[in-house]
């Protein structure tokens, strides 16, 4: 019995080319991203802010002046 050689199979995977990421691409996602992040520091600016308001008419409610202070006797 007389076999002919074996030839091998070749595929090739080509992939689907992508879309060529331009100057304006690039300068357009720094922006998003520098917006994000300003729109984030905005909102923590805000909350942190409203916190602050927050305590201090907390300590107002109080009786606690801010010129108060405490007069223990110690020292001079």
């Amino acid at each position: 019995m007389h076999m002919q050689p074996a030839t091998p199979f070749v595929y090739e995977v080509v992939e689907p080319t992508t879309a060529q990421t331009t100057v304006l691409d690039v300068v357009l996602g720094a922006a998003a991203v520098a917006g994000a992040l300003a729109l984030v520091a905005v909102v923590v600016g805000v909350a942190f802010g409203g916190l602050i308001l927050g305590i201090r008419r907390l300590r107002r409610q109080d009786g606690l002046t801010s010129g108060s202070s405490l007069n223990l006797g110690v020292g001079g």
